[in-house]
């Protein structure tokens, strides 16, 4: 007896058909890796710019709170300079304060220091970097004297407001007897594809007068 056994094989349409629906399935997975890869990419860029951003209003915050001022010495004890650019402003703030260290560790105030805040070129490399300077002796100059730390090639622009409530009024440059009741900041930094994202914050200096301050240089 002769048993037949009946076989049906897969047609040329039925495998163009599978092979595009395989190939359809594997382009969504592609692309939702592809998305997920770049979302995380961005977080970490993104993240990173933040932290620049974070720890330089940190710095600027505590040590703008402490500002010193002590009359008839270096104008009110902050200087603005505005930078030329408007388009990328690249400002400078020169300032005292006491919030850096303290002589005597049961000691509320600290020594008083000049901080400086500018932007320097790298002759050797043309690279602009954000510089931070410190000088604990004192004296009628804000912008002369002290140690000088580069902070950051990444900031592409500084700007400093400030503001005076008496006139309502906002100044591009501080060269005053006294304080700005408030500071606006204005950084632009990089991120690594060197996309600019612009951060902005609001300063309130603490005022300190001199006769608070133990073993002050001015004396």
């Amino acid at each position: 007896m002769t048993l037949c056994r009946s076989q049906k094989g897969l047609t040329l349409l039925e495998v163009l058909v599978a092979i595009v629906i395989l190939s359809v399935i594997l382009g969504v997975i592609y692309s939702s890796f592809l998305g997920a890869t770049r979302t995380v990419s961005i977080l970490e860029t993104s993240e990173d710019v933040y932290q620049t951003a974070q720890a330089f209003f940190g710095m600027l915050s505590r040590e703008l709170r402490g500002a010193y001022y002590r009359d008839g010495r270096t104008a009110s004890g902050l200087l603005g300079v505005a930078s030329e650019s408007e388009e990328n402003p690249t400002d400078a703030l020169y300032f005292l304060t006491t919030s850096l260290g303290r002589r005597e560790p049961e000691s509320r105030e600290g020594y008083v220091a000049e901080v400086g805040y500018f932007f320097d070129v790298d002759d050797l490399t043309d690279t602009r970097h954000l510089i931070k300077s410190i000088d604990t002796t004192p004296d009628t100059d804000l912008k002369e004297g002290g140690k000088f730390y580069p902070l950051t090639d990444r900031v592409e622009s500084l700007k400093f407001s400030y503001f005076r409530a008496k006139e309502n009024k906002w100044f591009d440059t501080w060269e005053k007897s006294y304080l700005p009741d408030l500071i606006r900041v204005e950084l632009t930094v990089l991120d690594d594809k060197d996309n600019p994202i612009l951060f902005r914050t609001m300063i309130q200096p603490m005022l300190r007068r001199g006769e608070k301050i133990k073993e002050n240089p001015f004396s």
